[in-house]
């Protein structure tokens, strides 16, 4: 039985869709298809219902996805045996975060990393997933997004924030430019500075990456808040000082019990950790071992 067929039974059993199941596994969807045919036909049975809501596994597909776990576990603990052989990690790691977080990660924590273990393949991928990826040694860094069900969120480090304006171009005081929270499940950090800025702030622009906040700063569109290893070491940005308009902010690590006890993850993690100071000019609140304890005790 083809492992690449195998594969493709899980992800559409994770996704939901053989749309979701082709992204997920990075291939596109004829081919996923033609794998998931493949399958059922080497079994005699139909694996999946195709259903209004998705692709729901029957009976003897719920037993494959249960067999391919299995396999795809043994596989992932193989690699990692490799990995404690040879005192390295080995395999893939993915990031998913903010765009302006996994450029600073990839600058200040990736070169190292990549360099001291040289089998370990990073992925950085700013987009929130719609659909947990389970199988893949996955962690992600976020403000206000809500964890997926098989996740946990974990209070990781607090990053500073702080109001800018431009160097060199003219700028109303009144006039704004903040960050949109789309993903926000409660208390939003833009609700908070709004209030702060009071009833005759203008908010004339908002977006969702910081970079594109900065550059509409540096524009004159207006004043803006940003993380202070962004605004700090942009030279044409000047702080702009007043009650409120400095701030911190706690980014969570949301990531799967199972996935934080590979050794590849805890290399990672532990790299992060270590430079998340020069990287974001954070403060770490839970170090990688504080980490580990919380979700042993949270599988309990």
């Amino acid at each position: 039985m083809d492992w690449s067929h195998l594969k493709v039974a899980l992800a559409v059993s994770r996704g939901g869709s053989l749309t979701r199941a082709a992204q997920l596994l990075g291939m596109d969807q004829t081919t996923a298809g033609r794998r998931l045919n493949a399958l059922e036909d080497q079994l005699g049975v139909a694996l999946f219902v195709r259903a209004k809501s998705g692709f729901l596994p029957t009976e003897q597909g719920q037993l494959v996805v249960e067999r391919a776990l299995k396999v795809e576990a043994e596989i992932d603990r193989m690699g990692e045996d490799i990995a404690a052989s040879q005192a390295g990690a080995v395999g893939v790691v993915r990031l998913m975060g903010n765009n302006w977080v996994l450029e600073r990660l990839a600058t200040d924590v990736m070169p190292g990393l990549c360099a001291q273990h040289p089998k370990l393949e990073m992925v950085l991928s700013g987009r929130l997933p719609p659909a947990p990826l389970h199988g893949e040694a996955t962690m992600s860094f976020w403000y206000d997004a809500a964890p997926h069900a098989s996740e946990v969120s974990i209070p990781f480090c607090r990053v500073p924030y702080a109001a800018y304006r431009a160097l060199n171009a003219e700028c109303d005081p009144f006039d704004w430019v903040l960050f949109r929270d789309d993903d926000a499940h409660g208390p939003s950090f833009s609700r908070l500075v709004r209030k702060r800025l009071g009833p005759h702030a203008r908010v004339r622009l908002t977006a969702t990456d910081a970079h594109i906040l900065r550059n509409a700063a540096r524009a004159g569109v207006g004043q803006t808040m940003l993380p202070v290893c962004i605004g700090d070491i942009d030279p044409a940005l000047q702080r702009v000082e007043g009650p409120g308009l400095a701030t911190d902010r706690i980014m969570h690590l949301h990531i799967n019990a199972d996935t934080a006890e590979t050794r590849r993850v805890q290399i990672v993690l532990a790299a992060i950790a270590e430079r998340i100071e020069e990287a974001l000019g954070a403060r770490l609140l839970t170090p990688p071992d504080r980490i580990l304890k919380t979700l042993t005790t949270a599988r309990r």
